[in-house]
């Protein structure tokens, strides 16, 4: 048994694409699907295709990714947890086979697997844990450059995600992991708002022994963005503060000091330039220039 989690804010349709695929293909598994909206103003919880026996649980207000889906877990009773982003669609087989992977093996915390865009095109889906030096190369381009020798600070685009194997952290669109894993962890970290919530969960996993594992045999398909598409400034905020928040809990403070500094200045610089010169969108970068007002603002405030 399988309890599906999906958080949903402003999904628009993509929820009930996300509810309809996980019906028409999920065949050999019992499993239970569990919505938890975060007070959606775009009416996307209403008349969803829910089955009698799946729940749909409306916050109050916007909790977070983290908190609403501690909130999903909390109802959940099954053995194993999926936590689904709205954006995805479920593909045959793919979460009874993923299932098999985690019950296997002790040493497998969390599954994730082959993400793919509507017209079927790999997406990179794997991260390294976030690092200094990796920012670095971020920031100066040189992870642009020559990805496979300067490593991306996180999302793994130098690796070509073509084989199943152990990395740091799978996205956090498709995590599958034991509920008495989780549980055992107490979940995710509520002080991530959005962001770094993932990572942070792979992180504490990774110290008690047990890895996340990508397994490329099966897969699901991912828009992406979904409703953060509309509010880019605010995306870039919150990604902006949770990696402050990670850097705080898991790195020294040396390091977690440097990558403060780099990302008060001259990061936002870096940004703008690449936006401008390589997009040439103005609208990029004024949503830019917002994200780092308001993540100045956050740090102002001293949070």
């Amino acid at each position: 048994m399988v309890d599906i989690i999906i958080v949903n804010w402003n999904s628009g349709d993509h929820l009930r694409r996300c509810i309809n695929s996980v019906i028409e293909s999920v065949n050999e598994i019992d499993y239970r699907i569990i919505v938890v909206d975060n007070n959606s103003g775009d009416e996307s919880q209403m008349n969803i295709p829910l089955r009698e026996t799946d729940t749909l649980l409306s916050l109050n207000k916007n909790y977070g990714f983290a908190r609403a889906c501690n909130i999903g877990a909390k109802a959940s009773e099954s053995d194993f947890i999926l936590f689904l982003n709205p954006d995805t669609v479920m593909l045959p087989d793919t979460l009874e086979k993923a299932v098999l992977v985690l019950a296997s093996d002790s040493s497998v915390g969390i599954v994730g697997v082959r993400q793919e865009s509507d017209d079927r095109m790999l997406l990179p889906s794997c991260s390294r844990f976030f690092r200094l030096r990796n920012l670095l190369f971020d920031v100066s381009g040189l992870s642009k450059l020559a990805p496979s020798v300067f490593k991306p600070s996180t999302l793994m685009t130098d690796w070509g995600h073509n084989e199943s194997k152990a990395v740091d952290q799978v996205m956090g669109s498709f995590v599958l992991i034991k509920r008495s894993v989780f549980n055992s962890i107490n979940g995710f970290d509520e002080r991530f708002f959005v962001y770094f919530e993932d990572m942070d969960l792979a992180k504490r996993l990774n110290k008690q022994g047990l890895i996340s594992f990508y397994f490329n045999d099966v897969s699901i398909i991912h828009t992406g963005c979904g409703a953060s598409e509309s509010v880019k400034d605010i995306r870039l905020f919150y990604s902006l503060s949770s990696r402050i928040k990670y850097g705080r809990k898991h790195l020294g403070k040396l390091e977690a000091l440097m990558i403060l500094i780099i990302t008060i200045f001259p990061e936002p610089v870096s940004r703008i330039l690449y936006a401008a010169f390589a997009y040439r969108s103005l609208k990029d970068v004024l949503n830019i220039a917002m994200g780092y007002k308001l993540f100045y603002r956050w740090l102002i405030k001293g949070k």
